[in-house]
C-alpha cells in the first residue's frame, strides 16, 4: 500500500539526509528574483549557500528566461518605489484627515485644519526621507552585482528549452491540466492570460523541464520556489505541504525522489551542515518578503474598486470585526488560529470565481482598512447582516 501511495507518506530522515547529500538543487525564477528584494546581508548569507552547492546547481531554460525578462521589471519598481510611497502617503494621510472635517466642523475643542497641517508636513518630511533613499539606491540596471552573481554560479547549468513542436503539444497538455485543477500553474490562467501561452504556462514549463532532466541524469532534486499559491501547496490550518499530485508525478516519470521548499525552509535545513551560517536575521528577512509577496496570494494581491456592495458580498457571513483585526497585523499571522472562519473565507472567494477573478477586480487588500473606515462600513455591514455568534 505505501508503495502505491508513496506521496502520501514521509520520508525517513535517512532518505531525506540522502537527499540532501546528493541531489540536483533547481531554484525556481521567483527564488532568484527575490535577491533583489532582499537587503545587503540576507542576499549575501544566501548566495553563500546556493555557492556551497554550487557543483549540484541546475535550473530549466523557463527559470532562464523568465528571470532575464523579468529582472528589469523589479529593478524598475524598486527604483520607483520611493516616489510611489510618497505621493500615496501624502494623499491617503491627509485625504483621511479632509474625509473628517464635515463630521468634526462644530466639536469646541478639535481643530481639523491644524491636524490637516500637521499632517501635511509630516508626510512631506517622509517624503524628503524618502527622496534620499531613493537617491542613495544602488543603480542596478547599469552595474547589476547580483546579476553577475547569478550568472557566475549557474554558468554551465542551464537546461536546454523545448523546441516549438514540444511546446505545443504541452500548451494543449497545459489546456486540459488547467481546466481539471492539475497542478502546477493553474492558479495562473486569469493573471498571465495576456502574457502568451509561454507565460500562461510557464509554470508547467519549468515543471515539466525539470522532471525531463532528472530522468535523464537519475537524479533527485531539491526544488525551491517561493511562490506559494494553492497549485504548489496544500494549505490547511496554516500550514503547507506540497500538492501530492506533484510528488506522484515526478517519482512516476523519473523513479526519484524530490524535496519541495520555499527559500526559508530551504536555509533554515541547509544550516544544519556545520559549514554554513544562516542567521535568524536572513531567516525572518526572507520569511518577510516571502509573505508580502505571496504567502497568501488570496488575500494580499485581491484587487477590486471597493463599494459597499462588493464587500458586503465577500465578506458575508465572515466576523468583519475580525477581518478587519487581520487587516492591522502583519500578513505573517494570517491564517492562523485567531481566523476560525478562514475556510469559510476561502469559499466565499471562491463563490465568485475564485483567487484569480478577484484579484483581476480588487486593489490592494492592505488598503481594506482604511478604506473601510473611512466608509464607517463596519457598523453597516452588522446591520445589514446580523452575524450569529
Amino acid at each position: 500500500m505505501k508503495k502505491l501511495f508513496a506521496e502520501y507518506y514521509e520520508l525517513t530522515e535517512e532518505r531525506i539526509n540522502e537527499i540532501w547529500d546528493n541531489s540536483l538543487i533547481v531554484f525556481d525564477t521567483n527564488v532568484l528574483l527575490n535577491l533583489y528584494r532582499y537587503n545587503d546581508d540576507t542576499r549575501e548569507e544566501f548566495i553563500k549557500v546556493i555557492k556551497f552547492y554550487k557543483e549540484r546547481l541546475w535550473i530549466p531554460y523557463q527559470v532562464g528566461l523568465e528571470f532575464h525578462r523579468r529582472r528589469e521589471e523589479i529593478l524598475r519598481k524598486n527604483a520607483k518605489a520611493y516616489s510611489v510611497l510618497a505621493e500615496k502617503l501624502s494623499k491617503d494621510l491627509v485625504g483621511a484627515i479632509s474625509s473628517l472635517e464635515g463630521e468634526y466642523a462644530r466639536h469646541p475643542y478639535i481643530s481639523i485644519k491644524d491636524i490637516k497641517k500637521k499632517v501635511k508636513r509630516c508626510a512631506e518630511s517622509i517624503a524628503k526621507s524618502l527622496e534620499k533613499q531613493g537617491r542613495e539606491h544602488p543603480d542596478y540596471l547599469s552595474d547589476d552585482k547580483i546579476l553577475q552573481s547569478v550568472t557566475n554560479l549557474l554558468d554551465g547549468r542551464v537546461g536546454n528549452d523545448f523546441d516549438e513542436k514540444d511546446l505545443e503539444a504541452l500548451y494543449k497538455e497545459g489546456e486540459k491540466r488547467y481546466a481539471n485543477k492539475i497542478p502546477p500553474g493553474y492558479c495562473d490562467e486569469k493573471n498571465k492570460k495576456e502574457n502568451g501561452k509561454r507565460g500562461l504556462y510557464g509554470d508547467l514549463i519549468v515543471w515539466k523541464q525539470t522532471i525531463l532532466h532528472c530522468k535523464e541524469q537519475a537524479k533527485s532534486v531539491i526544488f525551491i520556489t517561493d511562490d506559494h499559491k494553492l497549485d504548489w501547496w496544500d494549505k490547511k490550518e496554516g500550514k503547507h505541504s506540497p500538492r501530492k499530485e506533484l510528488i506522484k508525478e515526478f517519482s512516476d516519470n523519473t523513479g526519484q525522489s524530490i524535496l519541495i521548499y520555499d527559500s526559508g525552509r530551504f536555509l533554515d535545513y541547509a544550516k544544519r551542515n556545520k559549514e554554513l551560517k544562516v542567521s535568524q536575521k536572513t531567516l525572518n528577512e526572507i520569511s518577510k518578503v516571502k509573505t508580502s509577496d505571496s504567502d497568501w496570494d488570496e488575500y494580499n494581491s485581491i484587487r477590486t474598486i471597493f463599494s459597499e456592495e462588493t464587500i458586503r458580498n465577500l465578506y458575508y457571513p465572515i466576523d468583519w470585526d475580525c477581518i478587519q483585526d487581520k487587516l492591522t497585523e502583519t500578513y505573517s499571522t494570517f491564517g492562523n488560529t485567531r481566523f476560525p472562519q478562514l475556510d469559510e473565507f476561502r469559499q466565499s472567494i471562491d463563490k465568485l470565481g475564485g483567487f484569480s477573478e478577484v484579484q483581476r477586480r480588487m486593489q490592494e487588500m492592505s488598503a481594506l482598512a482604511s478604506v473601510a473606515g473611512r466608509m464607517n462600513l463596519s457598523n453597516k455591514i452588522k446591520q445589514n447582516n446580523p452575524i450569529k455568534k
